[in-house]
Parts: C-alpha cells; sequence; structure tokens
C-alpha cells in the first residue's frame, strides 16, 4: 500500500501540480517584468480602439483560441469525468482504473492539455498585454515535456494498450477520428 501510494503522489506532483506551480512562476515573472520596466511598451497594439482594425483581429483571434481552449478543456473534463480529470488515479494499479480512448481522447491523446495551450494565448491577445505571450511561449515547451513523462507512466501502466492507442491517435493536435481498437 506505502509503494502504490508513493507512486501516486510522485506521478500527480509530476504531471498535475508541477504544470500548474511553473505556469504561475512564469506568470509572476512576466509581471515583476512590467513592474520593473514600465518603459517597455507591453501591449501589442497600445490603447483600446476597437475601431483600429489590428485590435478588432487580436479579438476575434483570441476569442476563437478561447473558445477552442475551453472547448477542449471541458471535453477532456467529461470525458474522463471528475476525479480521474483531477489526477486522482495517476499511477494507480487499481484493476477498476482504465484507459480512455473515447471522447475527446478519440481526437488527440491530451485534449485538456491542448486547451490549457491555448488559453494563454488567447488571453494575451483578449488583455493586450506580452507578458502572456511570454508565458505561453516558456510554458507550452514545459508542458509538453511534462506530457513525456505523463506517456512513459501510462505505457508503464497500460502497456499493450496503450502502445497501440498512441500509435492511433495524435499526441496534441488533435484530427478525423479514426477507429481506435478497443482495450
Amino acid at each position: 500500500m506505502g509503494e502504490a501510494l508513493r507512486r501516486i503522489t510522485k506521478g500527480r506532483a509530476i504531471i498535475v501540480i508541477l504544470p500548474n506551480i511553473l505556469y504561475f512562476v512564469i506568470l509572476a515573472i512576466g509581471l515583476v517584468m512590467t513592474w520593473y520596466f514600465p518603459q517597455i511598451p507591453w501591449q501589442f497594439l497600445p490603447g483600446t480602439n476597437l475601431l483600429f482594425p489590428w485590435r478588432l483581429v487580436e479579438l476575434l483571434g483570441g476569442t476563437i483560441l478561447l473558445i477552442l481552449a475551453v472547448m477542449f478543456i471541458v471535453w477532456g473534463v467529461i470525458s474522463l469525468g471528475r476525479d480521474r480529470s483531477s489526477g486522482t488515479e495517476i499511477g494507480a494499479t487499481r484493476r477498476s482504473s482504465s484507459l480512455v480512448i473515447s471522447g475527446a481522447y478519440a481526437y488527440c491523446r491530451h485534449p485538456q492539455t491542448l486547451g490549457f495551450i491555448l488559453a494563454t494565448p488567447a488571453f494575451a491577445l483578449i488583455f493586450d498585454f506580452v507578458p502572456l505571450l511570454i508565458v505561453a511561449l516558456l510554458y507550452t515547451p514545459l508542458q509538453l515535456a511534462l506530457l513525456g513523462y505523463e506517456e512513459v507512466e501510462l505505457l508503464r501502466r497500460f502497456s499493450d494498450p496503450y502502445g497501440t492507442y498512441r500509435d492511433a491517435v495524435p499526441f496534441i493536435i488533435p484530427r478525423r477520428k479514426r477507429i481506435v481498437p478497443s482495450t
């Protein structure tokens, strides 16, 4: 029991908690930069004149990205179920846990992460704030690296069924649904 709990805690910390901590640390650095370097124009297009065509493009692009982000996050949570999406089963070896390959997970293996990756540049465009774009540029590679760790954990946990699923479904960029062999 102790070993299983230690694996759950380590897996949860690396896959669920660490990305969130990194995100907020990078966000804090971006906000501190605006405080210490006020002479730098931190907005893409200073001002909030909605009649300026480029500002409208920013708002429209940011809104579309945000809608997509929310869609992927919510769809992923619904596909997994509330307990599993919070990371409570990461590293668990219970017989009742199973590989989820339906819903959003039939289109890409990490739809929630895709949503979070899209949300930050969406807010950067909507709020016209460069530090959020910097956060997105720094956070995305870190998040993708942590997904590599999660892939190893899932392969260890589910073995052949996950290998088959991994071969049939793209990593993070969704594509049209293909028939995924049942596990």
